[in-house]
């Protein structure tokens, strides 16, 4: 008896630590019990379509400003753009839910390929 008793209040601290943890946690995220009911509304993931055209277009400023200059290192300065411009084309496929074909780095064709479906969609950049 002693033995079993000894053994529960060995564990209950910790016990109340990991649910005050896990409470606090919840809390910070926000979150809260759902009781069987979803949201009226989807909420959006990922960066504002706004935001990621105006990505679109300062990555293209970018890539016409290093392919132009003499800085040191070009080719890994237009490598580095040119994935980040692909990984924010993804994004916008993702945002306006068109299929992408495949994870960045894109070959031109497939980029060529991206960029008209995204203007057939309506957006410009």
């Amino acid at each position: 008896m002693n033995v079993v008793l000894y053994t529960a209040l060995a564990l209950l601290p910790a016990a109340v630590f990991v649910a005050a943890a896990k409470a606090l946690e919840r809390w910070s995220r926000g979150e809260r019990r759902s009781r069987g009911r979803r949201p009226a509304y989807a909420e959006p993931t990922g960066p504002p379509i706004e935001r990621l055209v105006a990505d679109l277009r300062r990555l293209g400023r970018d890539y016409s400003r290093i392919a132009e200059s003499d800085l040191p290192r070009r080719q890994s300065r237009l490598r580095s753009v040119t994935l980040a411009y692909d990984d924010t084309l993804s994004a916008c496929c993702t945002a306006l839910e068109i299929p992408a074909p495949g994870r960045p780095p894109f070959d031109p064709v497939q980029r060529l390929e991206i960029e008209a479906t995204l203007a057939q969609r309506g957006l410009t950049w």
